[in-house]
């Protein structure tokens, strides 16, 4: 997730009181009530499974039908138990029950009386009942014939629009997106992950249209009764689950990565964009070929097609054999897109190839354990990186941001365990969320780290070779990784993984490792208990809501120097009934030395020291040879004190005498985890009058690094690593946004001469990294004439990042009146606001200080057309209420919106759990400004 650059908005009715604390009983009126109902119910009878599926799709678009599609499947079932009917998913599908047939697959090929059929609509289900019984171990088909229009959303068979450059026509592509639970809306069919069947899939389409599917085309065969019209036959599938199949009729182009080994490698993209797949075409092979060297189990596809989607929900989805992205996931123009932008279509490759192992070859059995697929993605994507750019030093920056992004959203007594329980299907939009890919991601990572590299892949490769094609659970993978750590006696005989990760994935948080050094004996005492990031928490939490980790130990000493070995020196444990063992260390250095815990961020969780050896820590920091310390453990101890901080855990005091080194701090993470924590800071102040204070702290501490750094001077060097790069862009877009030095006069001139030139399609003398920051520093600086000559660069960009660059920038007006206009672009489709992006339009304008209140009102306003306007994906919704609810910091904010929720219950029911995270976002911001408003002005002024 983005983090939030909010600026200072000066509000007339800011007082005192508008900084009280909420108390409990207020808070705990949240959501709407919740009814229980149980998972059985929103599952298939488990009776019936599907073997095989023959499907047919025929696909209007845009023709004298219109933009529909029909067919028919074939589907053979097996009956494991008797049954009085077959029970399966459709959605939005017209089917005419008359034409259905049932077949039992024996010697005599008997029909099967249907009784009646009906739709069960909140399930989803699909019921045939039949006159006789369905016989327990026996083979029937089931024939069904359907139809539907290709869907104006962005879930189930859908239609998606462009322009083509060169005729200025608008043309049409039918794309799929079946994941999590909308296969349904595409074919009946048996819509869960554990129903996995193999899939005969043949697409009917008019000739000048090109058709692609999971698997590579066998035949393709003109259809005697549509003239011009061809079916296109695909060889059958591997077994896999529902959410994996795809198809497509587009008239796209492609190019072929050059041989390397059996895998042909396709992207295509429309003819004005096929330029941009070189870097893809480039990474995608070799990508391939790393994990299977490092999993040690081949791709099993003879092929794979990556496209590039106009309209796109998602960043990208791992269809087997045919990956769909979004263009700015996927393309990359040189001299255009960012070096940044590169970064990101190699890791969201990198991410998707992951899946065609975690989530395709081996499936989770239930969405409960989503983050099976997406941690695994997530973890081993970084890694695919690392092996294919070392130079980037990318590794390292996606360890420092996937921890800190769990630190922030896991410290909410409302996020859930990673492995976390589902049970009306509704729900699983919502845990697509940092939980099950940032935290699964860090625990993986954490594991990886204990269990040390060959026994954890030697875990990993016979995990997947035993449920190839299969599902799994959590303990199974468990199960795996343990014999391998007994086997090369990495644990303790009596320990298992499952009885370490269990700590991690059923129980939600993480914890605070306390140190207590003893420093007349040289021994400290460890601790932990749940950090929560409400400045209102208790410092100690009774037994039965003091939950429990297995934490791996790992530290160093002011003689020692070791950041080389994460591998823990011991444990923090458990008893039986789950609560904490305290642990003694011994022999550990002098008074005079500091002590650092958990080496490269290896585990989950923050450490607090005493006060001493945070002064010796600043001691060391402050000095020459800061340097001594790790860059990651300096970014580490930079978050842990300012979020302790920000509890109430220790003294404000403590965290800027710490950060205060920054003046000599030339690496690019330490900066990223200081400036990303301060961020919340400027949150809470910038409608305050100690705004004013904070604003020239960060000018004072950001203006040495900025010089540095060279200002807006230049651009990239060939030899400059990616986060040399990432430094000097982040630190420049605190510099303008904060009147450091130079850089706003500098921004608006590069615009200004940018503005100037003949043709500014072809020509740009911004520096191509800095573009984010000058575009933005323009438009926040300028008006409608700056603002509109963005919008038309947009309009005639034809490079997908560049387009997604320049809608963050249009946001940073201070015009309301051009972000009130913004605002209601996103509600009507012919402005040029893609529905793809009326999200990031969204959350652009509302961390924007002068768009924070306008977004607000918008919401309020337009819930019931926003709403409407996302089916069927309305959990994006969610998005909205987070983005608003981290700028409210008021206790009339925290009721309106309290009131809001309840007014509009019927539209936030489905996603309650985001709607209790707004709550709680507000309330503990409202908590922090009772508690620290007063003190960090002071501090502020001192330091």
């Amino acid at each position: 997730m983005n983090r939030y650059i909010i600026l200072v908005i000066f509000l007339a009715y800011f007082a005192k009181d508008c900084c009280l604390c909420i108390d409990d009983a207020t808070a705990a009126v949240t959501a709407p009530p919740k009814v229980f109902v149980s998972p059985e119910k929103y599952r298939l009878p488990r009776s019936i499974f599907p073997e095989f599926y023959k499907l047919n799709v025929f696909t209007h678009i845009n023709d004298e039908e219109g933009f529909k599609f029909y067919g028919d499947v074939r589907i053979k079932v097996n009956v494991v138990e008797n049954a009085n009917n077959i029970t399966l998913h459709a959605k939005n599908l017209n089917i005419s029950s008359d034409d259905i047939v049932i077949q039992q697959l024996n010697a005599k090929n008997e029909r099967v009386s249907i009784n009646r059929t009906e739709f069960q609509g909140e399930f989803d289900f699909f019921v045939i009942h039949t006159n006789e019984i369905l016989e327990k171990d026996a083979q029937y088909e089931l024939f069904i014939p359907f139809k539907s229009d290709l869907s104006k959303g962005l879930l189930g068979f859908y239609r998606s629009s462009y322009v083509d450059k060169q005729t200025n026509e608008k043309r049409w592509i039918a794309v799929t997106q079946f994941e999590a639970t909308y296969a349904r809306l595409g074919f009946p069919c048996f819509d869960e992950p554990d129903m996995k069947a193999k899939f005969d899939i043949s697409l009917g389409h008019h000739k000048n249209y090109t058709a692609l599917s999971n698997m590579p085309q066998i035949a393709s065969e003109p259809i005697a009764n549509k003239s011009d019209w061809v079916l296109d036959k695909f060889d059958v599938t591997v077994p896999m689950s529902t959410y994996l199949v795809a198809y497509t009729i587009n008239d796209f182009e492609f190019k072929e990565s050059p041989a390397d080994g059996d895998v042909i490698f396709k992207i295509w993209a429309r003819r004005d964009a096929i330029s941009q797949v070189e870097y893809a075409k480039f990474v995608g092979p070799k990508v391939l070929k790393f994990f299977e060297k490092t999993f040690k189990v081949k791709y099993p596809l003879p092929k794979m097609d990556m496209i590039a989607i106009p309209d796109f929900s998602a960043g990208a989805m791992e269809n087997w054999g045919l990956i769909t992205y979004r263009e700015s996931a996927l393309l990359f123009q040189p001299n255009i897109s960012s070096s940044s932008s590169q970064n990101h279509v190699a890791s969201v490759i990198a991410h998707e190839l992951a899946h065609q192992w975690f989530g395709n070859l081996v499936t989770m059995r239930w969405w409960i354990d989503l983050w099976l697929n997406e941690g695994f993605a997530t973890y081993v994507a970084s890694l695919g990186v690392q092996h294919l750019h070392p130079e980037w030093n990318a590794f390292q920056e996606e360890s420092l941001e996937n921890t800190v992004s769990v630190f922030e959203f896991d410290a909410m007594k409302s996020s859930h365990p990673v492995s976390v329980p589902i049970a009306n299907p509704n729900q699983i939009s919502s845990i697509f969320d940092r939980i099950s890919y940032d935290k699964g991601s860090t625990i993986i990572r954490m594991m990886h780290l204990f269990l040390g590299h060959e026994v954890f892949f030697g875990g990993i490769s016979n995990y997947l070779n035993m449920y190839r094609y299969n599902n799994a659970e959590q303990d199974n993978l468990w199960e795996a990784l343990t014999q391998e750590a007994h086997k090369n006696e990495v644990l303790e005989a009596h320990i298992t993984v499952k009885e370490i990760m269990d700590t991690w994935t059923l129980q939600t948080g993480y914890p605070i490792v306390n140190v207590t050094r003893n420093y007349e004996n040289n021994s400290a005492i460890v601790t932990q208990y749940r950090f929560l990031k409400n400045p209102a928490q208790p410092k100690k939490l009774s037994d039965n809501e003091n939950p429990c980790w297995w934490v791996p130990l790992s530290y160093t000493t002011e003689e020692e120097l070791d950041f080389n070995t994460t591998e823990p020196k011991t444990w923090l444990e458990c008893d039986k009934k789950n609560q904490p063992i305290h642990k003694e260390l011994i022999d550990l250095p002098e008074k005079e030395d500091w002590i650092i815990f958990n080496i490269q961020i290896a585990g989950l969780y923050k450490v607090r020291y005493d006060e001493h050896n945070w002064n010796l820590l600043i001691k060391q920091l402050s000095g020459p040879e800061y340097e001594k310390i790790s860059t990651l453990n300096r970014a580490a101890l930079i978050n842990d004190a300012l979020d302790l901080a920000w509890n109430g855990d220790q003294d404000y005091s403590i965290a800027l005498k710490l950060i205060n080194y920054l003046k000599q701090e030339k690496e690019f993470l330490p900066w990223r985890a200081a400036l990303s924590t301060l961020n919340d800071i400027a949150r809470m102040l910038r409608r305050t009058s100690q705004y004013g204070a904070f604003k020239e702290y960060v000018q004072k501490i950001v203006h040495p690094i900025y010089q540095r750094l060279g200002g807006l001077n230049a651009d990239r060097k060939n030899d400059d690593r990616l986060d040399i790069v990432k430094h000097k862009v982040l630190v420049s877009s605190w510099a303008c946004r904060f009147d450091v030095d130079d850089c706003k006069e500098k921004a608006i001139s590069l615009f200004a001469s940018w503005m100037m030139v003949e043709n500014p399609e072809k020509t740009n003398p911004v520096p191509l990294d800095l573009r984010s920051v000058v575009y933005c520093t323009a438009v926040r600086n300028g008006g409608d004439r700056e603002w509109s000559f963005l919008w038309a660069r947009y309009s005639k960009s034809n490079v997908g990042t560049e387009k997604t660059l320049i809608l963050a920038a249009l946001g940073c007006s201070r015009e309301t009146w051009l972000l009130q206009r913004y605002l209601d672009w996103t509600l009507d489709e012919s402005t040029g606001v893609r529905k793809q992006d009326r999200t990031t339009v969204f959350k652009n304008v509302a961390r924007n200080d002068a768009g924070l209140l306008l977004a607000k009102a918008f919401l309020f306003d337009n819930v019931d057309v926003i709403y409407k306007n996302l089916q069927p994906e309305t959990a994006k919704l969610s998005y909205y209420v987070d983005y608003i609810a981290r700028g409210m910091v008021h206790s009339k904010e925290y009721a309106e919106f309290e009131n809001f929720f309840k007014t509009k219950s019927d539209i936030f029911s489905k996603i309650s759990r985001n709607v209790e995270q707004s709550l709680e976002t507000i309330r503990n911001n409202n908590r922090w400004q009772e508690q620290n408003y007063e003190k960090i002005g002071r501090l502020l002024s001192e330091y």
